[in-house]
This record gives C-alpha cells, structure tokens and sequence, in this order.
C-alpha cells in the first residue's frame, strides 16, 4: 500500500504512510519526499501549524521510517495545540501490530528482562531509556538510574495476537519504544536489524489504529487501517 489520507475531519487528518519514507523532515533535510510534503500538497494549513520545531508542521507523532500505519496531523494551531495537551495527558491512544522472531541477535547494552514474556498473556513493559550506540542511533531501556536517562517511564501494553505477532499498545511514546521494548523482551521485530530482528524485506511493525478526541467536536474518534 502506498501513502495515502485515510481521515479527513474539520482539524484533523489521519494519513497511512508507507514504510521507508520519513514522517517529518530531519532539521538538517528540509527538502525531499515525507509524509508531511504529501500532505500539504493537498491540504497546506498542514504546514502553517507547528510546536518548537516548524518543519515537523502539524504532525502530532512520528513514526520511524521503517515503520508504516496511521499517523495524526492538525489542520491548525488551535487543533495542534488541543491534541498535544491530549498527548501530554496520555489521552491519544496508537495500536500497533508486530512481527517477531523468539531470538534476539544483538545482545548488548540490555538489562535482563524483569516482566512476564508477552506470549504468556497481556502484559505491561515499562522502563525509561537512554541513549546508545555510536552517535545514539538506538536505544536501550533501563529500569535504574542513568545519567543519560530520559527520566521518565514509558509503558508498551502487549498481548499476543498468534504464535508471531504481538499487538502493542501506547499513548505518549518515545523514539523507537515498541521496537526497543520487545527486543528487550527477546522477540524483536522481523526486519529490525537494529535492534537484533532476522532480516526481511518487509519490516514487521504497522500502526493499525489510532484513538484521539475531536478538538472541534469533542467527539473520541477512532480511525483503524
């Protein structure tokens, strides 16, 4: 499936983005093809609303490159603003649906796994995360103190949706949560070499649903790809 607008409301639009293309653009790449230049190409208020960082427009979360699903957009700063105190108060819920490997091929920097193996039931992961690898392109969650840590708890509720497939959700989340969260479990997502996942062509990590109120109408909408 290529990228293309699955919701569009009075303040909101909802977008299916493809895997490999960026969300936003990086600070130091204005130009090129992301989810945000398709969308203002349609509908350019999408760029005339943003937080600290103006190129992100009114993108309300990220999605990793590699990852594909549902991504939330403003139509205006108004709209902009109401979501992001939603996000702040763990109020946008995202669903995401993972392919996984039982093994893990990148062992270091993990702490030893302290929650229930997410195959045995739902089960909640939590930790804060810091920095890692050269340049700290990863990440790693941790559960004691660190200097480089971001301080606060993340949490990533899993339950299994057959013997390879995990279906994870989360509300506020931070760079690459699901994926460190359930490598750190010891099943990373098919194709995420990054994180110890088996090579694929196709990356197993898809945002299917997404649940947020309305600012214009107050309504809860959920949007489902």
């Amino acid at each position: 499936m290529t990228t293309k607008l699955l919701f569009e409301g009075p303040d909101t639009l909802v977008y299916w983005k493809e895997s490999g293309i960026p969300t936003v653009p990086l600070k130091t790449t204005i130009d090129g093809r992301t989810l945000l230049s398709i969308a203002a190409a349609y509908h350019p208020e999408v760029v005339c609303c943003h937080g600290e960082n103006a190129w992100e427009g009114g993108v309300i979360h990220r999605l990793d490159n590699l990852t594909k699903g549902l991504v939330l957009i403003a139509r205006s700063q108004k709209a902009y603003d109401a979501l992001m105190q939603q996000q702040k108060k763990d109020m946008i819920q995202k669903e995401y649906i993972a392919s996984v490997t039982s093994e893990r091929l990148v062992d270091d920097g993990f702490e030893p796994f302290p929650f229930l193996d997410p195959f045995d039931g739902s089960s909640i992961i939590t930790s804060a995360f810091r920095s890692f690898g050269p340049g700290g392109r990863s990440v790693r969650p941790i559960t004691g103190s660190h200097r480089n840590s971001s301080g606060r708890i993340y949490s990533t509720m899993v339950e299994p949706e057959d013997e390879s497939t995990l279906r994870c959700t989360i509300t506020r989340g931070f760079r690459h949560q699901i994926r460190a969260h359930l490598a750190w479990a010891g099943y990373p997502i098919r194709g995420d070499v990054q994180y110890g996942g088996i090579p694929s062509d196709d990356f197993g990590l898809e945002a299917v649903s997404i649940s947020y109120i309305e600012p214009c109408s107050g309504r809860r909408l959920t949007i489902t790809a």
